[in-house]
């Protein structure tokens, strides 16, 4: 299910448009992501939305992911929307409830852009 379903279908015509080329962006896109999410955490945690332990389980992880990026061994598995969604599956799945908390007042607009402006 992707993030944005509001359960009805779109025209598959339009969808495929709109979606482009993401998959091949969001390959490249993967460390730059990973570099703003580990950020993102530090700032979550300096406002006390996430616990220390929070902070260095999600640090640890991101760390780990970011290594994986840097050699191109992070892909998009099927049925995964994009790969901000594949970070977050890919922390859930380590972390339980904590990865989810990577996306705490961050908007997927925000993400975008921040991959963009480092890249």
């Amino acid at each position: 299910m992707k993030t944005w379903d509001k359960g009805y279908s779109l025209n598959e015509k339009v969808e495929n448009f709109t979606l482009g080329q993401d998959p091949e962006m969001d390959h490249i896109l993967a460390p730059y992501d990973i570099l703003g999410s580990i950020a993102h955490v530090k700032m979550l945690q300096s406002v006390s939305l996430l616990t220390k332990n929070e902070e260095n389980d999600l640090l640890l992880e991101l760390r780990s992911l970011y290594e994986l990026a840097k050699n191109n061994q992070v892909q998009i598995e099927k049925g995964v929307e994009d790969i901000h969604s594949q970070i977050e599956k890919y922390l859930t799945k380590k972390l339980g409830d904590t990865g989810k908390k990577v996306h705490t007042a961050r908007s997927r607009n925000d993400q975008v852009l921040l991959d963009i402006k480092l890249f």
